[in-house]
């Protein structure tokens, strides 16, 4: 009973971020087809048969089986329309709006959400350096209780902002601007790119795991989501910055991570994988800002997490990003379930919305910014593509699309069993 019940919550989970995100997404064309005085038929979410059909003016609205989908139908979408209130006939500014209204709808949503989340955190990492006693920064002569002001002419207001310009950077030199005592100096610093330790696990700053690649070492050595860790070979860690300093020094070698799952104290015993990245140990004191100055935190923090995303989207698509996970349906609904907090459900919840804004603007056929892509050049040709071609590569895109889905799925199917 307790099996059937937890399967049918993880059920209620999947639907209520997977529908609440594709009712944003279509909610976001459809406002905006309106706005642009656009006929629209058919508002839909889901797919598959009617479970709810309401008929209101010209158009009818529809919640469907399988909420894991939705569209908008408008008058000469499709196919085109002699029709003055068809979507062809609108000028291409606004056939943009709309097409890209949903796109922009989840990215502003993920925000919101994960801004929300922040503003409830009581404490941040903030930029003034605590326990540094090696790696280059204390080489070069920075010490604890240093606050770093900006990293190659870049302000910072969190850790976080630091870490991002360092492990970014093209150049191995950097130049830190940071406060002592009341007097700012200037330091050139360098961080050479090498190779580290990798295990594919992801940390919450206490230490409890968060996240695993699947087929990592980490997996293989039996971490689990919900442990927490607290010491690496040995060596006791006090949060995640820590711990990951540890997993880094060991590159292809034997590494053990002691955890507390359930109340009890395990070993793991494992081996590190090697990758490459800028080595440096940075560990900087918390802040409780207040509610008024830790909005300007919450801010900070939503910057830098859309920042990292948008980054590493990019490096996915331009094939520099490293030991990088890609799910499908199947292993996001996986993710899904396996929250266990309100605050990692919503977390996880922003950080789908934004990657599904993201990947329908990228400029494939069949997705948003194909159609965006395709009004551009309309725009530049100063008249519409033949809509047989048009048809034709929207048809090929969708084709790729369920293809590349496909094998995704299997790919996560057998990654599950």
């Amino acid at each position: 009973m307790i099996t059937i019940l937890g399967w049918l919550f993880n059920l209620l989970k999947i639907i209520a971020i997977l529908g609440t995100l594709v009712t944003i997404h279509e909610l976001g064309h459809f406002i905006v087809a309106k706005l642009c005085n656009v006929k629209v038929h058919k508002f839909s979410i889901g797919f598959g048969p009617k479970l709810f059909k309401r008929d209101s003016g010209e158009t009818e609205y529809t919640l469907r089986l399988i909420p894991f989908g939705g569209f908008v139908q408008m008058e000469g979408e499709e196919e085109r329309s002699d029709d003055e209130r068809a979507f062809n006939k609108k000028p291409i500014r606004q056939r943009i709006a709309i097409v890209s209204a949903g796109a922009i709808v989840n990215i502003i949503f993920a925000i919101i959400v994960y801004f929300a989340l922040a503003s409830v955190n009581n404490s941040y990492y903030s930029t003034q350096i605590t326990g540094l006693d090696e790696g280059p920064l204390y080489e070069a002569g920075l010490r604890s209780g240093d606050i770093i002001l900006s990293v190659n002419g870049k302000k910072v207001l969190m850790q976080g902002d630091v870490e991002s310009i360092i492990e970014n950077s093209k150049e191995d030199s950097l130049v830190f601007e940071y406060e002592r005592s009341g007097e700012v100096f200037e330091k050139q610093i360098e961080i050479p790119i090498q190779e580290m330790g990798f295990l594919g696990v992801a940390f919450y700053e206490s230490g409890e795991v968060m996240y695993l690649v699947t087929g990592s070492p980490a997996e293989k050595m039996d971490l689990k989501i919900g442990d927490v860790a607290y010491a690496v070979n040995g060596i006791e860690a006090n949060n995640s910055d820590e711990i990951v300093n540890e997993i880094r020094k060991v590159i292809s070698g034997d590494i053990t991570i002691s955890v507390m799952r359930s109340g009890e104290s395990l070993e793991l015993p494992g081996k590190t994988e090697s990758t490459i990245g800028r080595v440096y140990t940075l560990m900087c004191n918390t802040v409780q800002p207040g509610f008024w100055k830790g909005l300007k935190y919450a801010w900070g923090s939503t910057w830098f997490y859309l920042r990292e995303t948008v980054i590493g989207t990019a490096e996915i698509f331009l094939g520099k990003a490293q030991n990088v996970e890609v799910m499908g349906p199947v292993g996001i609904a996986e993710k899904i379930s396996e929250t266990s907090a309100w605050f990692e459900f919503f977390n996880l919840m922003s950080a789908i919305s934004l990657s599904l804004g993201i990947f329908n603007l990228l400029p494939i056929p069949a997705l948003d910014g194909g159609r965006i892509l395709i009004l551009v050049i309309e725009g530049i040709r100063r008249k519409p593509m033949k809509e047989s071609i048009e048809q034709g590569l929207i048809l090929a895109g969708f084709g790729a699309i369920i293809l590349l889905a496909l094998v995704i799925t299997i790919m996560d199917l057998i990654k599950l069993f």
